[in-house]
């Protein structure tokens, strides 16, 4: 299992921020473009979580196919997905299994991502086809949570902007 302690910040412009990421000496990790499948159970959803598939690419090379369930806790100021992740080898077989089970696709989204490292911190960029998700974001994926103060007046994000939603929740507001 992986945990990660997060937060979203919206109403970015992507480009501004990793023109600030580079100016502080942030390191650029990589540009990935994915493809997201997002599932819930036929009747209603997972009760603190969600199940995803991604298949990645890097450089125009697939590299792999990831099935997560993301256990998800809340907490004030972040928030904590506890991740349970195996490879597979076949969206569509595994759809198909996850049907047969009683957990259908919910949507299927692209996005390129964008990651950095800052302070040993992460920071993902991510910019949605606009049916899935409209306005690009960056996640902060953090190893400690006390310098996330320090790394929002670095970066002069507004806290008015950080967010704790999912995607899944952030669709919802948009209706989507």
């Amino acid at each position: 299992m992986q945990r990660e302690i997060e937060v979203k910040v919206l109403n970015i412009n992507p480009k501004e921020i990793e023109e600030k990421l580079n100016n502080l000496g942030g390191k650029k990790i990589s540009h990935e473009f994915q493809k997201n499948y997002t599932f819930a159970p036929k009747e209603g959803e997972f009760e603190h979580g969600y199940l995803r598939i991604r298949e990645t690419e890097i450089d125009g090379e697939k590299q792999y196919i990831e099935l997560t369930f993301k256990r998800v806790e809340s907490d004030n100021d972040f928030r904590v997905n506890n991740e349970y992740t195996v490879n597979i080898d076949s969206v569509s077989m595994m759809t198909k299994i996850l049907e047969e089970i009683g957990i259908n696709l919910e949507y299927e989204g692209e996005k390129e991502r964008i990651s950095y490292s800052y302070k040993g911190q992460r920071f993902d960029i991510d910019i949605w086809d606009k049916k899935t998700y409209p306005d690009p974001y960056m996640e902060i994926e953090f190893t400690n949570g006390d310098i996330m103060d320090e790394i929002l007046d670095d970066l002069n994000i507004d806290k008015k902007n950080v967010s704790t939603e999912s995607i899944t929740e952030l669709r919802s507001k948009l209706n989507m």
